[in-house]
């Protein structure tokens, strides 16, 4: 399962989180989804677990979850977070 990098803090917001890279300076805004996904990651989730966690809690349906995770997961890559 893709990993985030240990330098990274999390700021939950009502709206989201801030992800802050320690290293390098950067911050990141997220939703509530991009929340969950990677407070999810965190605490060792997998690929299916966090699609399902979506289903559940933004009542998404199978294949938009697994869209949403992967391009987040995507996304964390190409940022250089995970």
């Amino acid at each position: 399962m893709q990993k985030i990098k240990r330098e990274l803090k999390i700021i939950e917001q009502d709206n989201g989180a801030m992800i802050f890279d320690k290293k390098r300076g950067v911050y990141y805004q997220v939703n509530d989804v991009g929340r969950l996904l990677i407070k999810g990651l965190g605490e060792g989730k997998t690929r299916n677990e966090l699609v399902a966690e979506l289903e559940k809690t933004f009542g998404l349906e199978s294949a938009n979850a697994e869209n949403d995770v992967n391009e987040f997961l995507s996304m964390l890559r190409e940022v250089g977070l995970a």
